[in-house]
């Protein structure tokens, strides 16, 4: 049966990492967070690294999964060379990140975005090429890649063009990260496309949206079916992290937190409704 635990991306918290969004994090009930690279920009010492370290092991938080930076000069399905390669090289990077936090997944996203419906089968085959080297990577550190359903023209935005990108990709080291907000006007099928990943979905990206493009709202603010959703979790046996990636609106940390909490408290209502 599925045991909900709250998990947050902490860069939805607070962008830079800061003292006081660790001591709300500390406080809270977040069981797992997620770790993109970008908490860091502004740690040039490492002071705050080496607290969220220090934090985590002290309350028990674990780390699930880090979140590989994308779009831009970030393009592991890029037609110049060089900025497939930087995309690459960004994340390789996380998988290293992973290992200094012990997460045990990174979060890819296989394209930028606009691509061109002319460029779209070259651009796949370039992703496969990044993605499998990113999987040796994975190999030899014991991690795995959580490939994101992406929305509009991205690489990777029907649960088909997922599937053939994974295809020739090693199973044990490739999986699917959900983000809720990705299927555009096909919400309806929320439950429906869990159904479909089965085990190959071993992460989430929750929040709620208008149904026409992503929004990243909290539960509630939206038109997802979260009872739906996560009784589809459950009938599937999904038991990884159940991570908010959402935009908070609250002035401090400690107030955004609370507002995933209770977010959090109100959708396994609906399930438990049901």
């Amino acid at each position: 049966m599925l045991q909900p635990k709250l998990g947050a991306s902490l860069h939805t918290i607070e962008k830079n990492l800061t003292p006081e969004a660790l001591a709300a994090v500390e406080g809270s009930r977040i069981a797992t967070v997620e770790i993109h690279p970008i908490l860091f920009a502004a740690d040039a010492e490492g002071s705050m690294r080496a607290a969220l370290k220090e934090m985590l092991a002290r309350t028990g938080i674990r780390p699930m999964t880090i979140h590989a930076p994308f779009g831009g000069a970030y393009d592991l399905s890029s037609l110049d060379e060089r900025t497939r390669q930087a995309g690459l090289e960004v994340v390789l990077e996380a998988v290293d990140l992973a290992v200094e936090f012990n997460a045990p997944m990174v979060v890819v996203h296989p394209s930028a975005e606009p691509i061109p419906a002319e460029e779209r089968e070259e651009r796949l085959t370039r992703s496969r090429q990044s993605l499998a080297r990113v999987g040796e990577r994975c190999a030899e550190t014991g991690r795995q890649v959580a490939l994101e359903l992406l929305p509009r023209t991205c690489l990777g935005n029907t649960i088909e063009e997922l599937f053939a990108l994974l295809e020739s990709l090693p199973e044990e080291q490739f999986g699917v990260c959900l983000d809720v907000n990705h299927l555009m006007d096909r919400f309806a099928e929320l439950p429906e496309a869990v159904r479909r990943l089965g085990s190959r979905l071993i992460t989430t990206h929750l929040s709620d949206y208008d149904g026409v493009d992503e929004k990243h709202w909290l539960p509630g603010q939206g038109v997802i079916d979260w009872g739906a959703l996560l009784k589809a979790f459950d009938a599937t046996g999904y038991t990884g992290p159940l991570n908010f990636e959402c935009r908070l609106e609250a002035p401090t940390p400690a107030e955004r937190v609370r507002s995933l909490e209770e977010r959090f408290d109100w959708m396994v209502a609906r399930w438990r409704e049901r």
